[in-house]
C-alpha cells in the first residue's frame, strides 16, 4: 500500500509538474496544408513560422514567455480543416489560431471559431465570405478576392489594352468566387471575355485548351491552385495557345514552387502570376529583416511568398496578446481590432465598417510579375514597374 501511495503521489507530482512546464509557453494555433496538393505552402508555412518564433523568442517572447506554434495539417479538405480547428480550441486549448491558404477549408475554420470564440487570423484564403461573414472572431490579414481583382487584375487587364480574356477557373470556393468577380469587372468594362470551368485537380487540360485557343484571348486568367497550374502552363505552350495569349497566375505560389521550372520548362516563359512579395521591392523595414533572416537560415532567397503571409500573422497575433496583456478570447479581439502594426508588407489596421468584406480585413500590396529570361520583372502596377510587359507573337 505504501508503495501505491508513493506511485501515485510521484505521478501526481509528475503531472502537476508537466501542467507547469506547458504554461511556461504561449500556445498560437496554425491551419494549413502540410499535405495534399498544395503540400508545398505547408513548408513555406513552417519557414515563416520559424523565423517569426526566432524573432520573438530572441526578445523574450510575449507576457514573460517564450511563444510556441501547434501546427494542424488541413490537407486542403474541409473536414479535415474542421476538425484541426477544433482540437486546437478544445485539446490544445489554444487562446488564437492563424493561418490557412484554402477558401474552402477556411470557411469551415471560421464556423469552428465563431462557435468557441477563439479569434482565427488568416493570411492566404482569398474567398469574400470569409469576413463578409462579419464573424466577431474572424480577422485576414491577406489578399481577398474582390480586392484583388478590382485593384490589380483588372486594371492591369485595362491599361494594357488586352481585348478579350479567358478566365479558366477551377471548381473551389475560391476559383468560383474570383472567376465571379472577374466576370463583373469584365462587363463593366466592356472587355468580352468567356469562362472556362476545370476540375480542381486535373492534370489533363487539352479539351479546355483547345476550346479556348478557338476563341484567340489576348490574355488567359487562370484561376488553378496547385501543380494543376504547371500542367495547364506547359500544355497550353504545347497546343499552340502560348506565348501568343499571355496567362495569368491568379493565385500566384504555383509559380514560384521549386518544381514550376522543372515541370513547365520554356512554357514558364512570359508567364505572369500574382504575388505580394520581390527580392527588390521591400515595402517596410520588417521585409528586409525578413528576407535577411531568411537567407541566413535558409541559405537562400525566399521564393514563396506565403512564407512572408505567415510570418505577418504570428507577428500580428502576439502583438495583440502583448497589448492585451492577456490570452482571453474577448481581450484578444478587441486588441485585434486597434492593431496598428508594420509587417513586411505595410502597417496593419483590420477595417471596421460591418456589413461587407472590409470588416476584420486588412490587404496587402499586391504585384503583377512576369517571368522574362527566367527571372521575375514586377510589370505592373506602374509605380512598382521594373521592366515592360512582354507580349507574345
Amino acid at each position: 500500500m505504501k508503495r501505491t501511495v508513493f506511485l501515485a503521489t510521484l505521478m501526481m507530482f509528475f503531472l502537476i509538474g508537466s501542467w507547469a512546464w506547458a504554461q511556461d509557453t504561449i500556445k498560437i494555433g496554425v491551419v494549413g496544408p502540410r499535405t495534399g496538393p498544395a503540400a508545398a505552402t505547408g513548408k513555406a508555412f513552417e519557414e515563416g513560422i520559424a523565423i517569426a518564433l526566432d524573432h520573438i523568442n530572441a526578445r523574450g517572447g510575449v507576457l514573460g514567455k517564450k511563444v510556441e506554434v501547434i501546427f494542424e495539417d488541413t490537407g486542403g479538405v474541409p473536414e479535415k480543416a474542421a476538425s484541426a480547428f477544433e482540437k486546437l480550441a478544445t485539446r490544445d486549448k489554444v487562446p488564437i489560431v492563424v493561418g490557412e491558404s484554402h477558401s474552402s477549408s477556411a470557411l469551415a475554420e471560421i464556423e469552428v471559431a465563431n462557435r468557441y470564440k477563439v479569434p482565427l487570423i488568416i493570411c492566404e484564403a482569398w474567398h469574400d465570405d470569409i469576413t463578409k461573414k462579419n464573424y466577431r472572431w474572424v480577422f485576414r490579414a491577406g489578399p481577398v478576392n474582390s480586392g484583388v481583382v478590382d485593384f490589380y487584375i483588372a486594371p492591369f487587364v485595362k491599361d494594357n489594352g488586352f481585348k478579350k480574356v479567358a478566365i479558366v477557373r477551377e471548381n473551389s470556393d475560391w476559383g468560383v468566387g474570383i472567376a465571379e468577380r472577374t466576370e463583373t469587372n469584365m462587363k463593366n468594362l466592356g472587355i468580352p471575355f468567356v469562362t472556362l470551368k476545370v476540375e480542381r485537380e486535373s492534370k489533363d487540360f487539352y479539351t479546355e485548351l483547345t476550346k479556348i485557343k478557338g476563341e484567340n484571348p489576348d490574355i488567359v486568367l487562370a484561376y488553378i491552385y496547385g501543380t494543376g497550374l504547371h500542367f495547364f502552363v506547359s500544355q497550353a505552350n504545347e497546343v499552340g495557345l502560348s506565348p501568343k495569349s499571355l496567362i495569368l497566375d491568379g493565385a500566384g505560389p504555383p509559380s514560384l514552387w521549386d518544381t514550376f521550372w522543372k515541370n513547365v520548362g520554356k512554357a514558364g516563359e512570359m508567364e505572369l502570376f500574382m504575388s505580394s512579395m520581390h527580392e527588390k521591392v521591400h515595402l517596410t523595414p520588417t521585409s528586409r529583416k525578413f528576407w535577411e533572416d531568411y537567407k541566413k537560415k535558409f541559405g537562400k532567397d525566399p521564393t514563396d511568398y506565403k512564407t512572408r503571409s505567415i510570418y505577418n500573422v504570428v507577428l500580428i497575433a502576439v502583438d495583440a496578446i502583448a497589448r492585451a496583456k492577456s490570452t482571453e478570447n474577448e481581450a484578444l479581439v478587441n486588441a485585434l481590432e486597434k492593431t496598428s502594426l508594420e509587417v513586411t508588407t505595410g502597417v496593419v489596421k483590420f477595417g471596421l465598417k460591418q456589413g461587407t468584406y472590409e470588416y476584420h480585413q486588412w490587404m496587402p500590396p499586391m504585384l503583377v510579375v512576369q517571368w522574362q529570361d527566367q527571372k521575375q520583372v514586377v510589370v505592373y502596377p506602374k509605380e512598382a514597374a521594373m521592366g515592360a510587359l512582354m507580349k507574345g507573337k
